[in-house]
């Protein structure tokens, strides 16, 4: 079983990088509680493995999914307790806000870990300039699975057929860890994307899973940044990650601009770090884009 055991272990690790995006600081480090969630779920994985093989024969890498599925939840609640987080996000999954008119170019808001109620005034305030916004709790798009990029697909398509929508490409505005499924998936998303605007996005996943130029390589969209030079939120979104990100992007001719908070810390729209000043000035750039991209509402 070496060859199980090698495959569940490399995408238990992808996972728990994943969740160590955004999550608050608790009683143990986030490499703590990612050390002994994985040692505690890569046995009960290829224990489901190795029986899955006695039972019904076969490779044991067409069981591997089924059997790392089937732990998510649990996962998820381990590393969280550890960490001293609540596992379950603030407010519903999805919150629809159309504007005024009632029609609008769609707007599609990934959150973080905290979730959609975190972000409802920020919607509404977007959607009373006359898009139709569309806020959805990042961790619905986002999963080990592999399959996040069709999820985003498919919220797209959604938001797409709306009878608050009107047509044509959306842009798509992630939050943290939204921030970090929106330069993941929605970057690759060229025909129905128009624009991807990022806040404070996790990018500490990306030396776990690829190289920075790789990673840039799949840009296909035009992308604004937001970054407060003092952004140490659990390690998750260094500015001298994204400062790599904004030099490799210039360097391989993709669409990029970074703006940079020299006070700001992690989440300065709002919250305990929020900062008025930087706020504004990062909606006005938002807006600009939009208007760019998406045309004026």
């Amino acid at each position: 079983m070496k060859f199980a055991t090698r495959i569940t272990s490399s995408v238990l690790a992808n996972l728990f990088a994943m969740w160590a995006l955004c999550s608050e600081a608790g009683a143990v480090s986030m490499e703590q509680a990612k050390a002994q969630c994985h040692d505690k779920f890569v046995p009960i994985v290829q224990g489901c493995v190795r029986q899955k093989v006695m039972q019904s024969g076969g490779s044991p890498s067409q069981y591997i999914p089924g059997c790392r599925d089937s732990i998510v939840a649990e996962a998820r609640e381990c590393v969280s307790k550890l960490v001293g987080t609540d596992s379950e996000p603030e407010g519903p999954p999805e919150i629809d806000v159309p504007p005024p008119s009632g029609k609008g170019r769609v707007v599609l808001m990934l959150t973080g870990v905290d979730g959609t109620s975190a972000y409802k005034d920020y919607a509404e305030k977007m959607a009373k300039l006359g898009y139709y916004v569309v806020l959805i709790e990042g961790r619905q798009i986002f999963s080990e699975d592999k399959q996040s990029g069709d999820r985003l697909a498919e919220a797209i398509a959604t938001a797409q057929n709306s009878s608050n929508a009107l047509p044509g490409k959306v842009a798509v505005i992630g939050f943290s860890l939204g921030g970090s499924v929106a330069l993941s998936y929605a970057e690759r998303q060229p025909d129905t994307v128009a624009a991807v605007i990022a806040y404070y996005p996790g990018t500490s996943f990306i030396a776990k899973v690829s190289d920075m130029k790789t990673f840039v390589g799949n840009f296909q969209v035009p992308l604004l940044a937001f970054a407060g030079a003092k952004d140490s939120y659990n390690d998750c979104c260094r500015l001298t990650t994204i400062q790599s990100m904004q030099a490799t992007a210039k360097e391989m001719g993709k669409s990029m601009d970074l703006v940079v908070y020299p006070n700001a810390a992690h989440n300065f729209i709002k919250g305990a770090t929020y900062r008025a000043d930087d706020a504004e000035d990062a909606w006005k750039h938002t807006v600009a884009a939009l208007s760019r991209y998406l045309g004026a509402p």
